[in-house]
């Protein structure tokens, strides 16, 4: 009997501790407008809650999210490939992309290797999508779009990360920044011979449908040839290939500094 007595005595120590239970709450299918940020990596998601997202020296801060998923649903085609070749890139090569989807990263790591790969965007859900797939890439959030700090004009991008010897524009409507402003943010960053590639492989066709659909992404054009001469004139930039079809856009110039 006195065995039977220790052990009932001593049972409720042996038992698991209550676990607190979750409140439920309902999906949001959307992805939120304000949310609080955590530093934690992880992949990112469409649904409300903390995202777990790794670009460098983020803060823990209130941000907009905007959705820019639908620039990721096309598959890598003639026009990207055409776009990545205009970069000139080698192994040795330090890239920036601005604003790129993540199938932009996957198709530039799979077909040309390079020595550094800087990736910048305003979306802290695509910043994790890329740390997520490849964490070799340095990610940085560009706070606030084209219109705040950092915004379409690199600033947050830290200048140990200078000598670019290309740097792609993924998506320059999405930037809130003129290419004058683009351009002038990219003197100090670019490396001699250095090539500044903005492309759309959607091409013009697919522009006026993205800013039905997503104008809170959409807010400018694309240049023409006329806008982007003037916005070269008197800088270091040079205008070496122009293309504007309605499958494609791709503007390539060559920094002289």
């Amino acid at each position: 009997m006195a065995s039977v007595s220790l052990s009932l005595a001593l049972s409720p120590l042996l038992l698991p501790a209550p676990r607190p239970r979750r409140q439920s709450r309902p999906i949001n299918p959307g992805i939120p407008r304000r949310l609080r940020l955590s530093l934690a990596h992880g992949a990112p998601s469409r649904f409300a809650g903390p995202v777990a997202a790794a670009p460098d020296g983020v803060a823990i801060a209130d941000v907009v999210e905007k959705d820019w998923s639908f620039l990721d649903a096309a598959a890598a085609g003639g026009g990207l490939l055409r776009a990545l070749a205009a970069g000139e890139l080698s192994p040795a090569s330090r890239v920036l992309a601005v604003t790129p989807a993540p199938s932009f990263v996957a198709a530039l790591l799979s077909g040309t290797p390079c020595q550094l790969l800087v990736a910048a965007h305003e979306s802290l859900y695509v910043l994790a999508g890329i740390k997520e797939g490849h964490d070799e890439v340095r990610c940085f959030h560009l706070e606030g779009g084209g219109g705040g700090r950092g915004g379409g004009v690199v600033e947050a991008v830290p200048e140990r990360f200078n000598a670019f010897d290309a740097v792609f524009v993924c998506y320059l409507p999405g930037m809130g920044v003129s290419v004058a402003a683009l351009l002038k943010s990219l003197v100090k960053r670019c490396s001699k011979g250095g090539r500044v590639v903005i492309f759309l492989d959607q091409g013009r066709q697919n522009l006026e449908l993205h800013r039905r659909e997503y104008p809170e992404v959409v807010t400018a054009d694309l240049p023409t040839r006329s806008s982007l001469e003037k916005a070269t004139a008197g800088s270091k930039f040079e205008i070496v290939e122009f293309v504007d079809e309605p499958a494609l856009y791709l503007a390539v110039l060559e920094f002289q500094g």
